[in-house]
């Protein structure tokens, strides 16, 4: 999990607002809504940085970074509806690298996020430039999609679901999310059916000498990419 950002935030829609700005970007992210969560994730992992939100509904952020702090100094970034000095001060001598309030703009919270990973010396070989799985490629900062070395004419919906279920792999992707994922690139009604027909289209373009493409059908359910996947890492800035 070194190449992760653990978010520690009871929020939900805080939280995957952070999630979907984070893996926007191609940041791998990992989530808990309480203490006891995030504690074993703590215990069984290192994050190369960590989001905590200040007061949680079993404890709070502060006894979290002690905990963090014992392990690692990879950076800690805490979030709270309070901008009191106290709670900033506490924080900050906790362990922590930086504080941002809520509600809080999205662009200062990653431009937070790149300065304290520009500065713990974890920036070389970390941001991921692409994701490798058998003879396709996924190209993380051009969208683009090669197999066997040769880019593949796919849409953007197209990619984006195809990111999806590499990006998930081997876990289901559910028809709801992935159905989202059309809605979004799509200025007019699309219907259920609309999730096959794509899926099609995409095992069409992937295929090659007639290899059946890794894409699990679960039906009623959603769908899974089965091959292994490799991450490609360069450099964040």
């Amino acid at each position: 999990m070194r190449n992760t950002i653990l978010i520690v935030e009871d929020d939900e829609m805080v939280r995957q607002g952070i999630v979907d700005a984070l893996q926007l970007r191609n940041w791998k992210t990992d989530v808990a809504a309480t203490c006891e969560e995030a504690e074993k994730k703590i215990k069984e992992d290192t994050y190369m940085l960590y989001i905590l939100d200040m007061k949680l509904p079993d404890g709070n952020g502060i006894s979290l970074c002690r905990k963090i702090r014992t392990a690692t100094e990879n950076p800690v970034l805490f979030l709270s509806a309070y901008d009191n000095e106290s709670y900033i001060v506490e924080g900050l001598e906790a362990g922590g690298d930086d504080y941002v309030v809520k509600p809080f703009r999205t662009l200062e919270l990653l431009a937070r996020i790149k300065s304290l990973l520009k500065h713990s010396n974890q920036t070389q070989q970390m941001r991921p430039e692409g994701i490798r799985s058998g003879h396709i490629f996924l190209d993380l900062n051009s969208h683009t999609v090669y197999v066997n070395d040769r880019a593949a004419d796919l849409t953007l919906t197209e990619y984006r679901i195809l990111y999806s279920l590499i990006n998930n792999a081997p876990g289901l992707v559910t028809r709801g999310k992935l159905l989202d994922l059309i809605w979004e690139n799509n200025d007019h009604d699309v219907d259920d059916n609309a999730l096959s027909v794509y899926m099609n289209r995409i095992r069409s373009k992937l295929t090659v000498d007639s290899e059946p493409v890794p894409i699990e059908t679960r039906r009623g359910l959603g769908y899974r990419w089965t091959d292994r996947t490799e991450v490609v890492y360069g450099s964040f800035f």
